[in-house]
């Protein structure tokens, strides 16, 4: 798909203000800054929120980043998860620091990393999935660095998106479902499917077994963006993730043959936003045998090509923009 940072419209600020709940707020009013490798708890994140904060130099919470391994700001929120549900979660900047890098990390109980985003101003770091567990789990808004450039007011939001059918859970499981993309519906950011748009978009979840595959057929009347990836890490953003895309097209096919058994998101969308209800059907075959040669790449590159099965890369390979 298109490199995100390639994007030119700005972030929206957003109205929810978070108050000062304990002594490691980004606020003028502590001496110094808390102890090093802390990650400040800012409370829960629901569906419907909209919350804006601060990372100040002064007394802004640091760590080691899970995914650089360098030291960043990093606040923390809770999100309870319901198994089979949408989610997409979005960090941006407000106009108080235009070049605040934002990033996002999703981690489990045992502070493993299960998806990772980031991305400059205009673009907003965007986690999205279907969970496949009912848990509460954390959610950190974070930055690239500690760079003064970091430092600033950012916003985190968290949306409800619809999952039109059941989990294709079972090996034999198929489904043909027909419907439409609404204003009603989760939307993306700009620049995630389109450097200078923004989709609505639905989500889906299969299971795919290890030396197996499934084939996505779509069509609709005007173009798609179909997007598969590890249930959390859609975006195929962490190392040895692998993930497949299609995009600016009305119709296609797409073979997805992951390395490993495990439950897959698929995020149906359109390249271009529309202010019109759009139609569209979707069929994700049964499991059968890989037809295709694998083809990769690295995530992220926003390949033009159509059909497209894509791996991560290393982290120190995709220092984007830095």
């Amino acid at each position: 798909m298109y490199s995100r940072y390639l994007a030119l419209a700005a972030a929206a600020a957003t109205a929810v203000i978070v108050g000062a709940t304990s002594g490691c707020l980004g606020t003028t009013g502590i001496a110094a800054p808390p102890p090093a490798d802390t990650v400040c708890a800012r409370g829960a994140l629901k569906p419907g929120d909209s919350i804006v904060n601060i990372f100040d130099a002064a007394n802004g919470c640091r760590t080691v980043d899970l995914y650089s391994a360098e030291t960043t700001f990093a606040n923390a929120y809770t999100v309870a998860l319901t198994a089979g549900s949408g989610y997409l979660i979005t960090m941006g900047t407000t106009d108080s620091n235009p070049y605040l890098r934002s990033s996002l990390e999703l981690v489990n109980t045992k502070k493993k990393l299960l998806a990772y985003d980031t991305y400059y101003l205009p673009q907003q770091a965007a986690l999205t999935f279907v969970a496949d567990s009912t848990v509460n789990w954390t959610v950190r808004a974070a930055t690239l660095d500690t760079l003064a450039g970091d430092l600033g007011q950012y916003f985190i939001k968290m949306q409800s998106c619809k999952v039109p059918i059941a989990v294709l859970a079972n090996s034999t499981d198929s489904a043909t479902h027909a419907d439409s993309l609404t204003k009603s519906d989760c939307k993306m950011p700009m620049g995630d499917f389109n450097p200078v748009d923004s989709s609505h978009v639905h989500l889906y979840s299969m299971h795919v077994d290890s030396g197996q595959s499934r084939t996505l057929t779509y069509s609709s009347t005007v173009p798609m963006v179909i997007l598969i990836g590890p249930t959390y890490d859609t975006f195929a953003s962490l190392l040895g993730s692998r993930g497949a895309d299609s995009l600016d097209s009305r119709s296609g096919s797409l073979e997805f043959f992951p390395d490993s058994a495990a439950d897959y998101t698929v995020v149906v969308g359109t390249f271009a936003y529309s202010t019109t209800s759009v139609p569209y059907t979707l069929t994700i075959g049964a499991e059968h045998l890989p037809s295709m040669q694998r083809v990769t790449q690295s995530s992220r590159s926003r390949s033009r090509l159509l059909g497209v099965q894509r791996r991560s890369t290393p982290p120190s390979v995709r220092r984007r923009g830095r």
